[in-house]
């Protein structure tokens, strides 16, 4: 075949970026190996002539003519490379990993396989009769062997699985197995450079599979001293005084808007990545750090785990790769991403919540409605992302039934936010219990709404106290009702979110719970991060079985049900959310626990009074009237559940008529024959109330004693 004519100035054209003109020498060094190699054409070699001619601008070169103006200008790239290593990442990376001219050739010639078919021919041909697309180690140093001109250090193939874009994984080799006995010969095994890759280097890559570019976020949502900060952080990770930057914080709290911000500050595109991709690829890092990729990885960590992240740079890097770390409340980030970097720069910062004036700031900017941003702003302690959430939801609730935004679309759209993820592990309450719904001693009652009150301060109330008080400062509010089965614990809760226009979620301890050690934790810590977030109000019913007493610890089973009791003790005193657990019996209940509570109610067997206003509240209109109620509410020790129970079955009798005192009669009997006991022989009164259709007298109906 006729060589195309020299170049008359050997000097790489102005126009012609650097990448274009190594693709354009890789395909003329394929033309000059091939014709030292094979004996005929088959038509590649003027495919592979036109498309380095293309790439050249119409120039004409030969592989050493090229290869002289590269090798003439190559200190010239690397000065560039140093003074604006930004502007092209190709640059930046032959800087960084100092490559020389055959190292960038070699580079070249994997990335350019992926993007030219008539190459992968060219390299299935030499090859043969392999069918593999990839370039084996042998045929690399051969085609590097043929292009050396000057007695330079000979490329030795054995050294190539030590290059130090093999060992940083952005060149990769295939056919070295973990086992010595399945591996392929070194010559044999093949080197590849995935296209996503080359695509980086190229400057042409607009994201990376299974990861998503972050859009740029609402600044006004972030806590003001958090956009304050900002500054700070970014000229921090801009310096290289901090590389890793950890966000610490509960679900939807900002972590991700912080993150595009300081990517946006730092001239970086925020990417979220999957932590399986970030883990299986270790040269991802490397993509990240040359297509100007700020990467955003949320580890899921339990409680005592630690997460390694994987982040290799550079030898000659004047500063490390950043990447931001999101996690929750538990876990921890190994303080250096390097080896040789130190620990000290790894920067952890908590997410705030915005004050009530700025939260209702953004409910009156987001829900258009300012009557209801100072309630909601209040009694919800929410972040900002959150809040613009929720404002959208109730929004399309008020559109959906036609009337303007009200309290209760806001409310609906609580009980929605987050309800698929927190259901996994919680069931929600979400009956509405006004003050009439509810009847309780007035002792009970008081103590009730000291909790609401307390509840609703619980942001303000630091205010003004002393310096030690301050030190102690937590937004939770933790309470503890203890009572017999049915006096109304659980319908208490219910009336307490009701009260704050919060959901309420039932914790399901056999869902909590788990056999294998440390997931129970996980577990707990995955319901309380969720319920922070959502600002949610926890109920743990019956929860003697987390929050019993310690014991001496001398059975395996109790070491690690000891140490449950521990973890919970310092998840939910540090909680910021309003957390109420009922018992049966104090006693039960650790000490240590008891101290950390901010309220004990104690819901007593309902009385006289009570019972009386427990009959009427629940026969309501169809009842057959207080000479009924008085008798019962004197003879019939029944709870608030108990009494629940008549009263259906009552119904049931009755058929959707008035219920009778017969209906009452024998939904009593039921009820007792289920508790194993006899009916009270005062309450046959009901039979001749039923037989004569007349009443007693109403002396015979004062309270008397329950017997």
């Amino acid at each position: 075949m006729n060589q195309p004519p020299h170049h008359t100035d050997p000097a790489r054209p102005a126009t012609i970026p650097l990448w274009q003109a190594l693709a354009g020498w890789v395909r003329l060094g394929l033309v000059h190996f091939w014709q030292q190699a094979l004996p005929k054409d088959n038509g590649l070699l003027r495919l592979l002539q036109d498309e380095a001619q293309s790439l050249l601008g119409g120039q004409q070169y030969t592989a050493h003519s090229l290869q002289q103006a590269l090798k003439k200008q190559w200190r010239t790239f690397d000065e560039r490379a140093s003074s604006q290593d930004s502007s092209e990442p190709l640059l930046r990376l032959i800087h960084e990993y100092r490559l020389n001219l055959m190292d960038t050739f070699l580079l070249t010639l994997l990335g350019e396989t992926q993007r030219s078919h008539v190459i992968s021919l060219v390299i299935t041909q030499l090859q043969a009769p392999s069918p593999s697309p990839h370039p084996t180690l042998h045929l690399c140093a051969a085609i590097l062997e043929s292009l050396q001109t000057e007695p330079e250090q000979p490329f030795q193939l054995l050294n190539l699985p030590q290059h130090p874009l093999i060992r940083a994984g952005l060149i990769q080799r295939q056919g070295n197995h973990d086992s010595p006995q399945t591996a392929l010969p070194l010559p044999l095994q093949s080197l590849s450079l995935p296209a996503a890759y080359w695509s980086v280097l190229l400057g042409q890559a607009n994201g990376w599979e299974d990861c998503d570019l972050l859009r740029d976020g609402d600044l006004t949502l972030l806590p003001d001293a958090l956009q304050q900060q900002l500054p700070v952080l970014a000229a921090l990770l801009q310096q290289g005084s901090a590389h890793t930057l950890v966000l610490r914080g509960h679900p939807h709290s900002g972590r991700r808007q912080l993150a595009q911000a300081l990517a946006r500050a730092l001239s970086l595109q925020a990417i979220g990545i999957p932590l399986a991709r970030w883990q299986q690829d270790p040269a991802l890092p490397l993509a990240c750090r040359y297509a100007h990729w700020l990467p955003v990885l949320e580890p899921k960590l339990g409680p005592g785990e630690v997460w390694h992240p994987n982040a290799h740079t550079p030898a000659s890097a004047t500063r490390p790769q950043p990447q931001v770390i999101l996690l929750g409340s538990d876990g921890a980030v190994e303080g250096a991403a390097d080896g040789r970097l130190g620990d000290s720069q790894c920067l952890e910062l908590v997410m705030p919540l915005p004050d009530q004036r700025q939260r209702q700031s953004i409910w009156a900017q987001q829900a258009g409605c300012p009557e209801l941003a100072a309630h909601c702003a209040r009694n919800a302690l929410l972040s900002g992302p959150t809040i613009a959430s929720l404002a959208a939801s109730a929004q399309l609730l008020a559109q959906r039934d036609n009337t303007p935004l009200a309290l209760h679309h806001v409310t609906q759209a609580r009980q929605q936010l987050g309800s698929e993820r927190l259901r996994l592990l919680a069931q929600p309450e979400p009956r509405q219990v006004d003050r009439a719904a509810i009847v309780l001693p007035p002792l009970v009652d008081t103590e009730l709404q000291r909790l609401i009150q307390r509840a609703q301060q619980r942001e303000s109330l630091w205010q003004g106290l002393g310096a030690t008080l301050q030190q102690t400062f937590t937004a939770g509010v933790r309470a503890l009702f203890i009572g017999e089965s049915g006096t109304g614990k659980t319908l208490a809760a219910s009336y307490i979110a009701t009260q704050l226009g919060s959901p309420l979620y039932r914790v399901d301890l056999s869902a909590v719970m788990n056999k294998y050690i440390g997931e129970s934790e996980k577990n707990l810590s995955a319901v309380l991060d969720m319920a922070a977030a959502s600002d949610v109000v926890l109920l743990f019913d019956e929860a003697d079985s987390l929050f019993g007493k310690r014991s001496e610890g001398k059975e395996t089973g109790e070491r690690f049900a000891n140490m449950l009791t521990h973890f919970l003790l310092t998840r939910i005193e540090n909680h910021p959310g309003i957390v109420i657990l009922t018992s049966n019996n104090r006693e039960r209940i650790d000490a240590a626990f008891t101290r950390r509570l901010d309220l004990i109610v104690e819901f007593p067997i309902p009385g006289f009074e009570e019972r009386l206003q427990l009959w009427r509240s629940h026969l309501g209109e169809r009842g057959p009237g207080d000479d009924i109620y008085r008798l019962l509410a004197s003879y019939c020790d029944f709870c608030g559940g108990q009494l629940r129970n008549v009263v259906l079955a009552a119904a049931v009798n009755a058929n959707h008529n008035p219920i009778t005192a017969a209906d009452l009669l024998v939904g009593l009997l039921a009820e007792y024959r289920k508790l194993g006991r006899e009916l009270p022989g005062k309450l046959n009164l009901l039979r001749n109330w039923h037989a004569n259709d007349t009443q007693p007298t109403p002396n015979q109906h004062q309270p008397e004693p329950t017997p």
